[in-house]
């Protein structure tokens, strides 16, 4: 469904008639589209779902990068003590 809307200076137009809010009116079609949209949410594995794998797969690599730093910067502050600025 392809809405247009129009903006002008003089502010909004007049409110939409029943007829046109009748015919928008369907909640047969919204229920209808609420049991596809949950059925279908669950339907598909996530390591199935290209997408939702590579981000997955995107944000664990970032962990463990940060985890690798880390360990790197307390296993260098461990063996050069000396080397730390005290306040």
């Amino acid at each position: 469904m392809r809405t247009r809307y129009r903006i002008t200076p003089e502010g909004r137009s007049s409110e939409p008639s029943e007829q046109e809010l009748a015919r928008y009116r369907d909640p047969k079609r919204l229920v209808y589209n609420y049991l596809i949209a949950r059925d279908r949410f669950h339907k598909k594995p996530l390591y199935k779902d290209p997408k939702a794998f590579l981000a997955l797969l995107l944000i664990i690599l970032v962990t463990l990068m940060i985890a690798e730093a880390a360990e790197k910067e307390r296993a260098q502050q461990q063996s050069h003590p000396e080397e730390q600025v005290q306040p």
